[in-house]
């Protein structure tokens, strides 16, 4: 069995002339319910939660929950840290652990699994961006030209 401390942050950009309480408490509903679905992993129990107040700061608000859990094993201990996102983890028991390789194993490739999803939706990203900048890049401008004057027809061009 591993106990640990989950701190897990949500954290939104405040929009100038945001409704900071009504945004507060959607984000506040955010979290519960990401909480919920950590609550959901199998093999993983939540044994209690604080949460902090949600506040501002440097034109954000976060929301904060301390939550405690009990995980049966390392693989599912790793598959909730991955999945829960948490901005801290502290450890509390057991002082030591030993790992089997085909745990070891299963937990590397989750990893791998989700940085390698991490660097497909970089490269989507880069590429969206190059594709907009280019768009930009590739913009005409119009510039409205006066209409020209029609020269008068002299001998020499008849």
């Amino acid at each position: 069995m591993i106990k640990a401390r989950f701190i897990i942050e949500a954290q939104v950009g405040l929009p100038k002339g945001a409704d900071t309480k009504k945004l507060g408490k959607k984000l506040e509903t955010a979290l519960k319910q990401h909480i919920e679905a950590v609550k959901q992993i199998e093999h993983l129990k939540v044994n209690d939660e604080t949460w902090e107040d949600t506040e501002e700061m440097e034109g954000m608000l976060s929301a904060l929950v301390d939550i405690g859990i009990e995980a049966t094993d390392f693989e599912t201990f790793f598959s909730a840290i991955l999945r829960s996102a948490p901005t801290a983890v502290v450890m509390e028991d057991p002082e030591k652990l030993e790992i089997d390789i085909r745990e070891m194993q299963n937990v590397v490739n989750d990893f791998v699994q989700l940085f390698h999803l991490l660097a497909q939706a970089n490269a989507t990203m880069a590429m969206k961006s190059a594709e907009l900048q280019n768009k930009a890049d590739n913009e005409t401008i119009v510039i409205k030209e006066e209409p020209k004057k029609e020269q008068p027809v002299t001998e020499d061009k008849k």
